[in-house]
């Protein structure tokens, strides 16, 4: 009898041992803080356009329209409640989907939990500025801290009747109701105004949205769609609309009529997968036709500066021999843009960027200690490469210097003495006559774009425009010449992001339509 009573005592100490090592290794695998979780995740993703303290005024915030939001102002466009407050539900769907048509893009390459944790991160904003609102007025801090909570509370939600049958005399109820009630703002034939009276809460100026383009920012679903005419957009000069039940439904129908159901997909920015097709003979040029041998992929853009028209997609082709990588990027542009020396031309271009790590920074232009490595095409240097374009160019009666001294004595107009050009004596890839049509550069944050040295220049391009259509090809060797270049191999996975140019409509440095990252892999 004792005997067994002290072997039940050794197994109680061994599971007790054992549960002790069990529970501490689950504590250090669970985060011990949440909010510092959150937190990190604000600032490594969202922190650059919504600043740190969440009032929308990130370092890129002034390169964005629309302007970021103050998540301390409580003005949510997207929100399913009555009181306009919005739910853990409404931020995380804004979170996973983005919001077309704007420089949100979807976040759904972060895991269920961490977009979780950072809609919660957002509410906690929210709350702080009520809470501060709340000692504007006087409160104590118990009592700001209840008034935070009771502004906060999203209440009770929208109702939402079921949908009914769509059928041509619905479509003609909805457009009569759409001429009543949204025509005045989004134009007869949905096609959108700018008035320069509109403003947001923010004192931004604003525009209503093309309808007929099928991009909205909650989504084109029938609910989102009911949901954003019940609520309105609050912050904007969009007011909830005064019909009701059916009424709603058919508008919502009609608006939905306008546009191909595709649009919204195909514009959603989101991370697409690219595989670089193993080849025999890498293609040498952007018309070559062993490209055609090569699937393209449709890599979706958004404009950080919302307009009409912007290039909203990119076929991307990548294929590789064992020893060098090439990329194919094609896109619509109606003008060929390539002269950038006049005050108001702006030349198109396009760009690349990779990265190896395995978990890559924002995909706007890395962060630091974190390098990326960018690879940019310019019209205008592809141009230069058949006569360099200086200012006696573009202006041929302008009055040109006279240097004495030269190598070649008295020197008027373009000058080919480095002696007396600076820049172009210190090798300025900007001055530097004879150059490629693409610059390797390197970038670890927002506005830390850094060209690398003219030797470390490694990367091949050539392009063509036809048909409205470019054609740009990029190749380089899958190595790398050094450490601030992305080295490629077969079977390993790297980051891609793209970026556009349209120089028709000034676009230049950070006003451009971008990709988030996709994955790349090398086919073996």
């Amino acid at each position: 009898m004792r005997k067994n009573f002290y072997t039940a005592l050794s197994i109680l100490a061994v599971l007790a041992i054992a549960g002790g090592i069990v529970w501490r290794i689950w504590i250090s695998r669970t985060p011990s803080d949440p909010l510092s979780q959150a937190k990190s995740l604000f600032e490594r993703n969202c922190a650059v356009c919504h600043n740190t303290t969440g009032d929308g005024k990130g370092k890129a915030a002034f390169l964005l329209d629309p302007k970021p939001r103050n998540f301390r102002a409580g003005k949510f466009r997207l929100v399913t409640s009555e009181n306009l407050q919005p739910t853990q539900k409404d931020l995380l769907r804004t979170i996973s989907n983005g919001m077309p048509g704007t420089a949100m893009p979807s976040w759904q390459h972060l895991s269920e939990s961490e977009r979780t944790a950072l809609a919660d991160y957002v509410l906690k904003f929210n709350r702080d500025g009520w809470y501060d609102r709340g000692i504007q007025l006087g409160y104590s801090t118990a009592e700001a801290a209840k008034y935070a909570a009771e502004m906060t509370d999203p209440g009770g939600l929208i109702s939402i009747p079921p949908e009914p049958p769509t059928s041509p005399q619905g479509l003609e109820q909805g457009r009569k109701y759409y001429v009543t009630a949204c025509a005045k703002c989004h134009g007869e034939k949905g096609e959108g105004k700018r008035d320069p009276t509109w403003r947001t809460a923010e004192g931004y100026p604003t525009s209503s949205r093309n309808l007929r383009r099928g991009v909205f920012k909650g989504g084109r679903e029938g609910e989102q769609l009911f949901l954003r005419f019940s609520t309105g957009l609050p912050g904007t000069p969009m007011p909830s609309g005064e019909l009701a039940g059916d009424q709603v439904w058919r508008v919502v129908q009609y608006i939905q009529s306008l546009s191909d159901p595709s649009e919204q997909d195909i514009n959603t920015v989101r991370t697409v997968a690219l595989v670089a097709k193993k080849v025999q003979l890498l293609p040498s040029g952007p018309d070559d036709s062993n490209w055609q041998e090569v699937p393209a992929v449709h890599v979706p853009l958004m404009p950080l500066w919302w307009r009409d028209g912007y290039v909203d997609g990119v076929r991307v082709k990548a294929a590789h021999d064992g020893r060098r990588l090439a990329f194919h990027l094609e896109w619509n542009d109606a003008t060929k843009d390539e002269e950038g020396v006049r005050q108001r031309t702006f030349p198109d271009g396009a760009a690349i960027q990779l990265t190896a790590a395995g978990s890559p920074p924002l995909f706007a232009m890395g962060a630091a200690n974190e390098i990326v490595n960018i690879w940019h095409w310019k019209a205008l240097w592809d141009h230069d490469r058949g006569g360099f374009q200086d200012v006696s160019g573009a202006f041929p009666n302008i009055v040109s210097d006279v240097y004495f001294g030269s190598q070649t004595g008295w020197k008027a107009g373009p000058l080919d003495d480095s002696g007396f050009l600076p820049a172009r004596q210190l090798n300025n890839a900007v001055a530097r006559p004879h150059r490629t049509s693409v610059e390797e550069a390197n970038a670890a944050g927002f506005g830390s774009y850094t060209a690398q040295p003219a030797e470390k220049q490694n990367v091949e391009s050539s392009s063509n425009w036809k048909g409205h259509v470019w054609r740009v090809s990029f190749v380089r060797d899958l190595r790398g010449d050094d450490g601030n270049d992305v080295p490629f191999a077969v079977g390993e996975t790297a980051s891609v992001a793209f970026a556009i140019w349209d120089g028709s409509v000034a676009d230049r440095n950070g006003q451009k339509t971008v990709s988030i990252w996709n994955r790349l892999t090398l086919e073996p």
